[in-house]
């Protein structure tokens, strides 16, 4: 007896619905189905991810063009496999069942089971080769799926079943003999897939086994790795969105199949969705955090969240798609679109995760994200007090995102402090590198001193130690100001140490961002003038001004950047840089006055911005007016905000 999330004559219905609703991925997914049977694959998450790769008819799946690790293990994952499947549902064309069959088969003949390693090296996260744990739960997956997809055809022959269903067997059993750390999301999914084995196969006489070790674990993985705040202990928001589908697909087929996970499980399950939504930025992409790219799927894992846990509040942060029809059959798929299909979403709210130490700031026209996080392990990058923010839609600072695993200059130039929005001191990063997964000691420790949110204002004041391990230690702190009735954002950086040093504070601009780096206004500010094409709701403009303290040689420039949105690809951006020397302590304040459409009213112009410090303590002071009419007078000190306005 198999049991699965639906039965085969569920799927095969569902497949007309998804020619209906998702007409133009029928294209790409016959596309690769096509490549699959030549043994041609384009792996995403790769080094090669924009390139078909030629592997032979019949595959060799340790052939990696590229020098990056995973290659080779995404290769081993056999994600074709369920395209191939889904392609034969929409077409009955049996070359994508051979083309299953001869992949499983020449997979099974070149790659044995290891013998020789011990229990150390196999449970090792970073180990080679298609037998390392995590392929081996997200493979199986892989499998079954593509089984399920096309058992209805005559070619699953007896033969093959058996070779077939015996490997499953041995690859379950492995799953269940070495068992990764639980605090990592390798371990989930090593579980992901020994629960999908051991309730497909129902009838095994280790299939109770497997189950009940695999629901134990995973509990366990969710207790292990989700803070107190929901947010998954790696800090990185592409693997808390993926967490939500590692932890989310168990329950469900646990739930489907009659053996329920418990109800804390589905609460914690459930408190990790409102970080995915606060990831989400106004233009449908993710934040790309640390070893995170812009994806857009974040709504389609929320949404899936929600249908699964039957809520439609959780449902309306997201979105019905795709994955969730193949999941939960035609009639499910169907019930949920009609119940969301005439909901409004609300306007996005800023929220906080102090546990874990992230800040988004939002309403109506912006969207600040905040980090004031820990480094969350081999995943993070060296970027206490980075912020990304957007004004309008448009894109005016963010992160650079991961671009590749790979160990080398560009690993260490993503990961590296100088590409992110934050600041340098002595051109070092804030966490000394050590590797591709590794970072030296000691960790840039954050502290946040304090957090207001008001109807007129979102403010943050954040510090960091990782520079206080130089010879001539050195404090970042940095206070962020964002302006809600009058759009501003207001970043103040303060480094307070011993000696003589550098810095250097960062923007990292859209790649459509044309910079005119402008005249001082007297001798206290520097302005720089950033300007777009025309597009309509888009903000065309902002203009930045850098006030200091103590300033020594102070100069604005720009120099080239680069930016992945997605693994394995980059582009180069702007990148506006601020630098100055000083001693002992400096304070520098950066004013963001965003310009709406060309052809609305008058912007807010800048009548003076200060920076005051008396008997050690400082103040910043700005005055903005418009239309020679309004003003408005804003003070930020180290007790208080104060943002007066007043016609003239």
């Amino acid at each position: 007896m198999m049991q699965f999330y639906v039965t085969n004559a569920e799927l095969r219905e569902a497949a007309g619905t998804f020619k209906v609703y998702f007409s133009l991925r029928v294209e790409q997914i016959v596309e690769k189905a096509e490549h699959a049977c030549e043994g041609k694959f384009k792996l995403p998450y790769t080094m090669a991810a924009e390139v078909w790769i030629d592997h032979g008819i019949q595959p060799d799946w340790l052939y990696n063009p590229t020098e990056d690790l995973e290659y080779t293990w995404i290769l081993n994952r056999h994600w074709h496999l369920r395209d191939l499947g889904i392609a034969y549902l929409l077409t009955g064309d049996e070359r994508y069942v051979e083309a299953y069959k001869r992949h499983i088969s020449s997979w099974i003949e070149q790659n044995p089971k290891p013998t020789s390693l011990t229990y150390e090296q196999m449970v090792y996260f970073q180990r080679p080769g298609p037998w390392r744990l995590l392929e081996v739960g997200l493979r199986v997956q892989s499998w079954v799926w593509g089984y399920m997809l096309m058992s209805h055809s005559a070619l699953l022959d007896d033969d093959f079943e058996k070779r077939w269903r015996d490997s499953l067997v041995e690859q379950a059993t492995f799953l269940s003999r070495y068992l990764g750390e639980t605090s990592i999301n390798h371990a989930t999914m090593h579980m992901q897939g020994l629960f999908m084995v051991g309730t497909f196969l129902a009838d095994h006489v280790e299939a109770p086994y497997w189950r009940q070790l695999a629901q134990e674990r995973l509990t366990l993985c969710l207790h292990d790795q989700i803070r107190a705040d929901g947010i998954q202990n790696e800090l990185t928001p592409h693997y808390h969105t993926a967490s939500l589908d590692m932890f989310g697909t168990p329950f469900l087929l646990a739930k489907q199949t009659g053996r329920p996970f418990p109800n804390s499980y589905l609460e914690k399950l459930k408190s990790m969705v409102a970080f995915s939504v606060a990831t989400i930025r106004p233009d449908g992409k993710a934040v790309a955090l640390s070893d995170s790219d812009s994806g857009e799927d974040v709504r389609a894992k929320i949404g899936f969240i929600g249908a699964i846990c039957e809520n439609e509040a959780i449902c309306l942060q997201g979105e019905i798609s795709e994955e969730l029809l193949w999941l939960l059959g035609r009639e499910k798929f169907a019930y949920w679109l009609e119940r969301m299909g005439s909901k409004e979403k609300g306007i996005p709210s800023t929220i906080a995760f102090p546990d874990s130490g992230y800040y988004v700031m939002q309403d109506a026209q912006q969207y600040v994200f905040f980090d004031a996080a820990p480094l969350g392990g081999a995943h993070g990058h060296a970027d206490a007090l980075h912020v990304e923010w957007m004004h309008r839609g448009r894109l005016i600072f963010g992160d650079s995102g991961r671009y590749t695993y790979q160990e080398g200059e560009w690993r260490r130039y993503f990961k590296g402090t100088s590409s992110h929005n934050t600041i340098t001191v002595d051109d070092q990063d804030q966490k000394p590198y050590v590797s591709t997964q590794q970072w030296g000691e000691p960790e840039a420790t954050v502290a946040v001193h304090r957090w207001v949110s008001c109807e007129s204002y979102d403010f943050i004041d954040a510090s960091h130690q990782g520079y206080a391990r130089l010879s001539d230690p050195v404090v970042h702190r940095r206070w962020l100001l964002m302006g809600k009735e009058l759009p501003f954002l207001l970043i103040v950086d303060g480094l307070d140490g011993v000696g003589m040093h550098d810095m250097q504070q960062l923007f990292h601009l859209s790649d459509s961002a044309r910079v005119t780096v402008c005249n001082r206004r007297g001798d206290e500010v520097i302005e720089a003038e950033i300007s777009y094409e025309e597009e309509r709701g888009k903000t065309s403009s902002c203009r930045m001004y850098w006030a200091g303290s103590a300033c020594v040689s102070a100069s604005l420039t720009t120099k080239e950047g680069w930016r992945s949105d997605q693994y394995g690809t980059k582009q180069a951006i702007p990148v506006l840089a601020y630098r100055q020397s000083f001693t002992q302590r400096a304070f520098i304040t950066t004013l963001c006055l965003p310009d709406g459409e060309a052809n609305e009213s008058e912007a807010w112009q800048l009548e003076f911005l200060k920076v005051n410090e008396v008997d050690g303590h400082v103040e910043i002071q700005m005055l903005l007016t418009q239309s020679g009419e309004c003003q408005v007078a804003i003070t930020v000190g180290e007790q208080a905000v104060t943002i007066k306005a007043n016609e003239k």
